[in-house]
């Protein structure tokens, strides 16, 4: 797995880095090859959170966007949505 993670306009902390990489991390495990790529984006605009991945495994690509007020929700709404894409 190959995970790239952008922050825009918020601090980038290694407690969020670190929840990022394990939600990803566990939802590749279930969902998708060794050779998938990730790319995570995070940003605050107008007081809200915005979070989306793309994800790209044998020859598909994958996009989910999820906005909250604040970014941990983003984060758990992102994987569920990358999640039923999946089922």
């Amino acid at each position: 797995m190959n995970l790239e993670i952008t922050f825009r306009h918020l601090d980038h902390t290694e407690a969020i880095d670190e929840k990022i990489k394990s939600k990803v991390g566990k939802l590749a495990e279930r969902h998708f090859s060794n050779a998938a790529t990730f790319q995570w984006t995070s940003w605050v605009e107008h007081n809200e959170h915005y979070s989306t991945l793309k994800a790209h495994d044998k020859g598909k690509d994958y996009f989910v966007k999820a906005s909250a007020d604040n970014l941990y929700k983003t984060i758990d709404m992102v994987v569920s949505k990358m999640e039923a894409q999946h089922e």
